[in-house]
């Protein structure tokens, strides 16, 4: 049946045949590389550079979470969001302690 093809058909199945693997490849080396809550943790406290974390939460984008940490550190509080690789995208701080946020 191969043989029976054109090239045409051929280098189209070939260069599907790649496109998958490349895919999956990219899937598993994101979903090996995603941190969990503990490490966003870990992230989240390491950008406030210490503190307490007062309350979190993890929202489920689809294969991937964002963890958000409230921190408190003295009178400083700290809002961090940690991507699903461990990354702090948004760090937001304010002074006056964490009973003067309001969400």
């Amino acid at each position: 049946m191969w043989k029976t093809l054109s090239t045409k058909v051929r280098a189209l199945i070939i260069a599907a045949i790649v496109l998958v693997v490349i895919l999956a490849a990219v899937l598993i080396g994101s979903l090996i590389l995603r941190v969990d809550v503990a490490e966003a943790r870990e992230a989240a406290l390491a950008a406030a550079g210490g503190g307490e974390v007062v309350s979190q939460e993890i929202d489920l984008e689809g294969l991937w979470s964002e963890y958000s940490f409230d921190i408190v550190d003295g009178d400083t509080w700290y809002e961090i969001e940690v991507n699903a690789f461990g990354r702090v995208t948004s760090l937001e701080s304010k002074q006056g302690g964490y009973n003067s946020y309001k969400h």
